[in-house]
Protein backbone atom coordinates (compact mmCIF):
# COMPACT_ATOMS: atom_id res chain seq x y z
CA UNK A 1 0.00 0.00 0.00
CA UNK A 2 1.25 3.52 -0.75
CA UNK A 3 0.01 6.76 0.74
CA UNK A 4 -1.00 7.86 -2.77
CA UNK A 5 -3.37 4.89 -3.05
CA UNK A 6 -4.95 5.72 0.29
CA UNK A 7 -5.34 9.41 -0.53
CA UNK A 8 -7.02 8.52 -3.83
CA UNK A 9 -9.41 6.21 -1.98
CA UNK A 10 -10.28 8.91 0.55
CA UNK A 11 -10.87 11.51 -2.17
CA UNK A 12 -13.26 9.18 -3.96
CA UNK A 13 -15.14 8.45 -0.73
CA UNK A 14 -15.53 12.15 0.09
CA UNK A 15 -16.87 12.84 -3.39
CA UNK A 16 -19.39 10.05 -2.92
CA UNK A 17 -20.35 11.58 0.43
CA UNK A 18 -21.15 14.89 -1.30
CA UNK A 19 -23.61 12.98 -3.49
CA UNK A 20 -25.10 10.73 -0.81
CA UNK A 21 -25.78 13.49 1.73
CA UNK A 22 -28.56 14.78 -0.54
CA UNK A 23 -29.88 11.30 -1.28
CA UNK A 24 -32.02 8.70 0.47
CA UNK A 25 -30.19 8.98 3.80
CA UNK A 26 -29.76 12.75 3.76
CA UNK A 27 -31.35 13.07 7.21
CA UNK A 28 -28.44 11.06 8.62
CA UNK A 29 -25.60 12.33 6.43
CA UNK A 30 -26.26 16.07 6.32
CA UNK A 31 -25.42 16.08 10.01
CA UNK A 32 -23.06 13.07 10.34
CA UNK A 33 -23.07 12.84 14.12
CA UNK A 34 -21.85 9.67 15.81
CA UNK A 35 -25.41 8.61 16.59
CA UNK A 36 -26.57 9.25 13.02
CA UNK A 37 -23.64 7.32 11.57
CA UNK A 38 -24.41 4.41 13.89
CA UNK A 39 -28.02 4.38 12.67
CA UNK A 40 -26.86 4.56 9.06
CA UNK A 41 -24.43 1.70 9.63
CA UNK A 42 -27.32 -0.50 10.77
CA UNK A 43 -29.42 0.45 7.74
CA UNK A 44 -26.61 -0.18 5.27
CA UNK A 45 -25.83 -3.61 6.67
CA UNK A 46 -29.50 -4.62 6.84
CA UNK A 47 -29.91 -3.89 3.14
CA UNK A 48 -26.54 -5.29 2.09
CA UNK A 49 -25.53 -8.96 2.24
CA UNK A 50 -21.92 -8.36 1.12
CA UNK A 51 -19.38 -10.52 2.93
CA UNK A 52 -16.79 -7.76 2.47
CA UNK A 53 -19.02 -5.31 4.33
CA UNK A 54 -19.66 -7.83 7.09
CA UNK A 55 -15.90 -8.30 7.44
CA UNK A 56 -15.31 -4.55 7.45
CA UNK A 57 -17.77 -4.21 10.34
CA UNK A 58 -16.22 -7.06 12.33
CA UNK A 59 -12.65 -5.80 11.82
CA UNK A 60 -13.61 -2.34 13.05
CA UNK A 61 -15.80 -3.26 16.02
CA UNK A 62 -14.45 -6.67 16.95
CA UNK A 63 -17.79 -8.46 16.76
CA UNK A 64 -20.21 -9.51 14.04
CA UNK A 65 -23.17 -7.47 12.90
CA UNK A 66 -26.54 -8.97 13.83
CA UNK A 67 -29.82 -8.27 15.58
CA UNK A 68 -28.41 -9.70 18.79
CA UNK A 69 -25.54 -7.20 18.79
CA UNK A 70 -27.49 -3.97 18.16
CA UNK A 71 -27.39 -2.96 21.83
CA UNK A 72 -23.69 -3.75 21.88
CA UNK A 73 -23.23 -1.52 18.83
CA UNK A 74 -25.11 1.28 20.59
CA UNK A 75 -22.59 1.14 23.42
CA UNK A 76 -19.85 1.62 20.80
CA UNK A 77 -21.31 4.89 19.46
CA UNK A 78 -18.20 6.85 20.38
CA UNK A 79 -16.18 4.67 17.96
CA UNK A 80 -17.85 6.68 15.17
CA UNK A 81 -16.07 9.86 16.35
CA UNK A 82 -13.18 9.46 13.88
CA UNK A 83 -15.65 8.82 11.05
CA UNK A 84 -17.66 11.90 11.98
CA UNK A 85 -14.54 14.07 12.06
CA UNK A 86 -13.41 12.74 8.69
CA UNK A 87 -16.71 13.52 6.98
CA UNK A 88 -16.83 16.97 8.60
CA UNK A 89 -13.22 17.63 7.49
CA UNK A 90 -12.31 18.25 11.12
CA UNK A 91 -9.46 15.72 11.17
CA UNK A 92 -7.95 13.30 8.69
CA UNK A 93 -8.03 9.52 9.08
CA UNK A 94 -5.50 6.95 7.86
CA UNK A 95 -6.77 3.81 9.60
CA UNK A 96 -7.78 1.43 6.82
CA UNK A 97 -10.54 -0.26 8.82
CA UNK A 98 -12.12 3.13 9.59
CA UNK A 99 -11.89 4.33 5.97
CA UNK A 100 -13.46 1.07 4.77
CA UNK A 101 -16.36 1.60 7.16
CA UNK A 102 -16.85 5.15 5.86
CA UNK A 103 -16.94 3.75 2.31
CA UNK A 104 -19.72 1.43 3.48
CA UNK A 105 -21.66 4.30 5.08
CA UNK A 106 -21.60 6.45 1.93
CA UNK A 107 -22.01 3.38 -0.32
CA UNK A 108 -18.82 4.01 -2.28
CA UNK A 109 -17.67 1.29 -4.68
CA UNK A 110 -15.31 -0.40 -5.27
CA UNK A 111 -14.70 -1.18 -1.62
CA UNK A 112 -12.90 -2.20 0.60
CA UNK A 113 -9.50 -0.62 -0.02
CA UNK A 114 -7.85 -3.71 -1.51
CA UNK A 115 -10.60 -3.97 -4.12
CA UNK A 116 -10.17 -0.28 -4.89
CA UNK A 117 -6.44 -0.74 -5.56
CA UNK A 118 -6.86 -3.98 -7.51
CA UNK A 119 -9.67 -2.46 -9.58
CA UNK A 120 -7.25 0.03 -11.07
CA UNK A 121 -4.09 -2.07 -11.11
CA UNK A 122 -5.99 -4.74 -13.05
CA UNK A 123 -6.27 -2.47 -16.12
CA UNK A 124 -3.18 -3.41 -18.13
CA UNK A 125 -4.45 -2.33 -21.54
CA UNK A 126 -3.20 1.26 -21.55
CA UNK A 127 0.55 2.06 -21.79
CA UNK A 128 1.92 4.29 -19.05
CA UNK A 129 4.69 6.85 -19.45
CA UNK A 130 5.67 8.65 -16.27
CA UNK A 131 8.45 10.91 -17.54
CA UNK A 132 7.90 14.51 -16.39
CA UNK A 133 6.61 15.73 -19.74
CA UNK A 134 3.95 13.03 -19.82
CA UNK A 135 2.71 13.01 -16.23
CA UNK A 136 -0.70 14.45 -15.45
CA UNK A 137 -1.89 16.16 -12.31
CA UNK A 138 -4.28 14.12 -10.21
CA UNK A 139 -7.53 15.93 -9.43
CA UNK A 140 -10.47 15.07 -7.20
CA UNK A 141 -12.67 14.54 -10.25
CA UNK A 142 -10.31 11.77 -11.41
CA UNK A 143 -11.79 9.65 -8.62
CA UNK A 144 -15.57 9.70 -9.12
CA UNK A 145 -18.04 8.37 -6.61
CA UNK A 146 -18.87 5.53 -8.98
CA UNK A 147 -16.40 3.84 -11.33
CA UNK A 148 -17.87 3.14 -14.78
CA UNK A 149 -15.81 0.82 -16.97
CA UNK A 150 -15.39 3.54 -19.63
CA UNK A 151 -13.57 5.82 -17.17
CA UNK A 152 -11.08 3.31 -15.78
CA UNK A 153 -8.28 4.55 -18.04
CA UNK A 154 -8.75 8.15 -16.92
CA UNK A 155 -8.73 7.05 -13.29
CA UNK A 156 -5.53 5.07 -13.72
CA UNK A 157 -3.76 8.01 -15.33
CA UNK A 158 -4.86 10.23 -12.45
CA UNK A 159 -3.34 7.90 -9.87
CA UNK A 160 -0.14 7.34 -11.80
CA UNK A 161 0.22 11.07 -12.37
CA UNK A 162 0.61 11.57 -8.65
CA UNK A 163 3.05 8.71 -8.16
CA UNK A 164 5.10 9.82 -11.15
CA UNK A 165 5.87 13.11 -9.38
CA UNK A 166 7.32 11.38 -6.35
CA UNK A 167 8.94 8.21 -7.65
CA UNK A 168 12.50 7.92 -8.97
CA UNK A 169 14.00 4.59 -9.93
CA UNK A 170 10.67 2.75 -9.81
CA UNK A 171 7.99 2.25 -12.42
CA UNK A 172 4.73 4.05 -11.66
CA UNK A 173 2.87 0.78 -11.39
CA UNK A 174 5.34 -0.53 -8.79
CA UNK A 175 4.84 2.58 -6.67
CA UNK A 176 1.08 2.98 -7.05
CA UNK A 177 0.18 -0.69 -6.84
CA UNK A 178 2.86 -2.77 -5.10
CA UNK A 179 2.46 -6.46 -5.79
CA UNK A 180 2.77 -7.37 -2.12
CA UNK A 181 0.61 -6.07 0.68
CA UNK A 182 1.75 -6.31 4.28
CA UNK A 183 0.38 -5.53 7.69
CA UNK A 184 1.75 -4.39 11.02
CA UNK A 185 0.40 -4.60 14.56
CA UNK A 186 -0.09 -1.10 15.94
CA UNK A 187 -1.19 -0.90 19.59
CA UNK A 188 -4.50 -2.79 19.38
CA UNK A 189 -5.06 -3.74 15.73
CA UNK A 190 -3.38 -4.54 12.43
CA UNK A 191 -2.98 -1.91 9.75
CA UNK A 192 -2.16 -2.44 6.09
CA UNK A 193 1.28 -1.09 5.28
CA UNK A 194 3.89 -0.90 2.53
CA UNK A 195 6.08 -4.00 2.48
CA UNK A 196 9.23 -2.02 1.65
CA UNK A 197 12.18 -1.91 4.02
CA UNK A 198 11.88 1.89 4.16
CA UNK A 199 8.43 1.53 5.68
CA UNK A 200 9.90 -0.87 8.25
CA UNK A 201 12.42 1.78 9.28
CA UNK A 202 9.74 4.46 9.34
CA UNK A 203 7.78 2.50 11.90
CA UNK A 204 10.77 1.52 14.03
CA UNK A 205 9.63 0.50 17.45
CA UNK A 206 6.44 -1.15 16.24
CA UNK A 207 5.94 -4.83 15.55
CA UNK A 208 7.40 -6.51 12.48
CA UNK A 209 5.85 -5.93 9.08
CA UNK A 210 4.46 -9.24 7.84
CA UNK A 211 2.57 -10.44 4.72
CA UNK A 212 -1.13 -9.71 4.91
CA UNK A 213 -3.34 -12.42 6.36
CA UNK A 214 -7.03 -11.54 6.05
CA UNK A 215 -7.97 -13.74 9.00
CA UNK A 216 -5.35 -12.18 11.26
CA UNK A 217 -6.43 -8.70 10.11
CA UNK A 218 -9.63 -9.23 12.11
CA UNK A 219 -7.69 -9.52 15.38
CA UNK A 220 -8.15 -6.67 17.87
CA UNK A 221 -7.03 -6.25 21.46
CA UNK A 222 -9.98 -6.00 23.86
CA UNK A 223 -10.08 -4.32 27.25
CA UNK A 224 -12.88 -6.14 29.12
CA UNK A 225 -15.57 -4.03 30.78
CA UNK A 226 -18.72 -4.86 32.69
CA UNK A 227 -20.57 -5.02 29.33
CA UNK A 228 -18.14 -7.38 27.63
CA UNK A 229 -19.79 -10.57 26.34
CA UNK A 230 -17.44 -13.40 27.24
CA UNK A 231 -19.71 -16.25 26.15
CA UNK A 232 -22.52 -16.65 23.64
CA UNK A 233 -24.58 -19.85 23.68
CA UNK A 234 -21.84 -21.35 25.81
CA UNK A 235 -19.12 -20.54 23.25
CA UNK A 236 -16.21 -18.19 24.14
CA UNK A 237 -16.25 -14.81 22.43
CA UNK A 238 -12.94 -13.64 23.90
CA UNK A 239 -9.46 -15.17 23.62
CA UNK A 240 -6.51 -14.42 25.87
CA UNK A 241 -2.79 -14.76 26.42
CA UNK A 242 -0.83 -14.42 29.65
CA UNK A 243 2.03 -11.93 29.31
CA UNK A 244 4.22 -11.01 32.29
CA UNK A 245 1.62 -12.34 34.72
CA UNK A 246 -1.09 -10.21 33.10
CA UNK A 247 -3.98 -11.27 30.88
CA UNK A 248 -4.30 -9.69 27.45
CA UNK A 249 -7.63 -10.24 25.71
CA UNK A 250 -8.54 -10.35 22.03
CA UNK A 251 -11.72 -10.57 20.00
CA UNK A 252 -10.92 -13.80 18.13
CA UNK A 253 -8.59 -16.77 18.00
CA UNK A 254 -5.10 -16.66 16.50
CA UNK A 255 -1.65 -15.84 17.82
CA UNK A 256 -0.46 -12.99 19.98
CA UNK A 257 0.76 -10.33 17.51
CA UNK A 258 3.86 -9.49 19.54
CA UNK A 259 4.95 -12.80 21.07
CA UNK A 260 3.58 -15.34 18.60
CA UNK A 261 1.98 -17.36 21.41
CA UNK A 262 -1.30 -19.10 20.59
CA UNK A 263 -4.36 -17.37 22.03
CA UNK A 264 -6.60 -19.45 24.27
CA UNK A 265 -10.40 -19.30 24.60
CA UNK A 266 -11.49 -17.50 27.76
CA UNK A 267 -12.74 -19.53 30.71
CA UNK A 268 -14.79 -18.64 33.77
CA UNK A 269 -11.79 -19.55 35.90
CA UNK A 270 -9.57 -16.97 34.16
CA UNK A 271 -12.30 -14.33 34.32
CA UNK A 272 -12.73 -14.80 38.07
CA UNK A 273 -9.04 -15.21 38.91
CA UNK A 274 -7.97 -12.02 37.15
CA UNK A 275 -11.13 -10.02 37.80
CA UNK A 276 -11.78 -9.40 34.10
CA UNK A 277 -14.62 -7.08 33.21
CA UNK A 278 -14.83 -5.48 36.64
Amino acid sequence: MTQNNLEAYKKAIKQQYDTEKTGLYSSLLLQPSRANLRKLCVERLKENQSQDDATTFKVFFGFEFGEGNLNRLKSETDRFRALENFLKNTTDCNAIEAINLIALLVDYTPRPFLKFAKHFSGNEAAPFNTTPENTVESKAEDFPATVPQTKKRKLMYGILGVTGLFSIGYTAKDVAFPEKECMQWQKDHYELIDCSSSAQQAFAGFSDIIPIDHNEMMLRRVIPTDTTVFFKNGEPQIWYCKINQKIECFNTHGTHPETGKALRPITKYIIEKYGLGK
